[in-house]
């Protein structure tokens, strides 16, 4: 799908518009003109079923005031929108965000099956005991105009997003392998065939797992998905409205909050990785946002409102699913600096504990990093070698300890894919990292 000149126009007569609804107490403005086509469902058996098709267009308005903003949204090409969004503005009882019209149904899956055919038919070629193959996936491409004060942008977005899982059978033992492979670029960017052969050996792994240690161990972390730990745990309470809200870590930047092993970047230019934009969605240039240099607490992450009522610049993280909602402060690609120690003398220095391979969804205090996650594909560390898989475990703390604890950071990196969602919307994130060690986390364990 190619940038339309139709967007364009409306973008153009949408952004004179704003400038001629201004409130007067506005201190920033930004608009979307937004086209898009997504498709959704679920590969097993060598069909697809369960799909979830959508194509929409949204226009956009949003006038940030001192002490909030007003967002309104309408769907198809409509720049109207802009005075709609002022007269929310000026009447402070006026009913705040989106109005959401009918959504046309789009659906193109030709380009991908024969990749779904080739993933299964390489999860299924690798031992004999892979009993089932599911992939749910997300294929998205959309066109995108945005304006705000300083002018006129537009970008094309690509999104392709797998949840794998493979399901291994050997007599009356049962165990599944997990992946979520990402591109921000069309579902070839991703080597399916690695990704089938990948989730089926942690299934076939996972038959010969033994039961999970209780109590508090070191965790040593795989780098890419793994991220997901810092993430949940450690970044939301970095997000401007967080720390708005009160968060954990407002008010104390320039103060040493992480080991002085961890340097954090959120980087929304990083190639390929899913969380990655030219420019967010209220028209501000993507780059990089330092978090933490060396343990030192150097950054948040804002949008306009939050930006404004921070007394900051917004760092272009302003995020929202569609056109339709309003924009949040979210992260876009977690970035844990690569350290210098090997892999293996991590492991070697671990004399007991788990290797997690694979983290898992859980349960995050998004106010204070307070977590329980789970560890679906991991191993045991005995007298410092890595040795039998154990089955499913959770590992529970909070995100302020985890930074503190952090002890070894590997000089490994992988990038990795999640999806993170906020107050109903959801969005897919990079997660980008080496493999790291905790010292001690509250291991939950199956042991009986």
């Amino acid at each position: 799908m190619q940038l339309s000149d139709s967007l364009r126009s409306v973008g153009h007569d949408l952004a004179a518009e704003m400038r001629r609804q201004r409130p007067h107490d506005c201190v920033a403005t930004s608009a979307a003109v937004q086209s898009w086509h997504r498709v959704g469902g679920r590969y097993a058996e060598g069909r697809v079923r369960d799909i979830s098709v959508q194509r929409g267009q949204a226009t956009a308005a949003r006038y940030v005031l001192r002490d909030s903003y007003r967002h309104r949204a309408v769907s198809g090409l409509d720049p109207t929108v802009a005075r709609l969004a002022a007269d929310q503005a000026r009447d402070p009882a006026g009913r705040r965000g989106p109005d959401n019209g009918p959504v046309p149904e789009w659906m193109e899956l030709s380009s991908a099956l024969g990749a779904l055919a080739e993933l299964e038919e390489a999860a299924r070629k690798f031992d004999p005991s892979v009993a089932q193959v599911v992939v749910d996936f997300e294929l998205g491409d959309q066109d995108l105009v945005l304006a705000d004060d300083a002018g006129l942008y537009d970008e094309h977005r690509l999104l392709s997003y797998l949840t794998i899982r493979v399901i291994a059978r050997r007599g009356g033992r049962v165990a599944t392998g997990f992946y979520t492979p990402g591109a921000s670029g069309p579902l070839s960017g991703i080597d399916v065939r690695a990704a089938g052969e990948e989730v089926a050996r942690r299934a076939v792994t996972g038959l010969d797992a033994r039961p999970a240690p209780v109590g508090r161990l070191p965790v040593v972390v795989a780098g890419g998905r793994g991220m997901v730990l810092l993430h949940e745990a450690c970044c939301h309470p970095l997000e401007g409205d967080e720390v708005l809200r009160g968060s954990v870590y407002a008010g104390r930047l320039g103060e040493s909050i992480a080991s002085p092993l961890v340097t954090l970047v959120d980087d929304p230019t990083v190639p390929q990785a899913v969380g990655s934009y030219t420019y967010d969605d209220e028209g501000t240039v993507g780059s990089p946002t330092m978090l933490i240099d060396n343990g030192v607490l150097t950054g948040y992450l804002t949008d306009q409102e939050s930006a404004a009522r921070l007394g900051r610049a917004s760092s272009g993280n302003g995020r929202c699913t569609t056109a339709l909602q309003p924009p949040q402060p979210r992260m876009t690609n977690t970035c844990l600096t690569a350290g210098t120690s090997s892999v293996a003398d991590i492991i070697a220095s671990t004399e007991h504990g788990i290797y997690a391979q694979h983290v898992g969804g859980g349960e995050v205090i998004e106010s204070t990093g307070e977590f329980t996650f789970r560890v679906t594909n991991g191993y045991l560390i005995e007298n410092g070698r890595v040795t039998d898989p154990i089955e499913e475990t959770t590992i529970t703390g909070t995100g302020t300890q985890v930074l503190r604890d952090i002890d070894a950071v590997a000089d490994d990196s992988t990038v990795g894919a999640a999806k993170c969602g906020k107050f109903g919307q959801w969005v897919t994130v990079g997660v980008v990292g080496p493999t790291l060690r905790v010292g001690s986390l509250l291991v939950g364990g199956t042991e009986r």
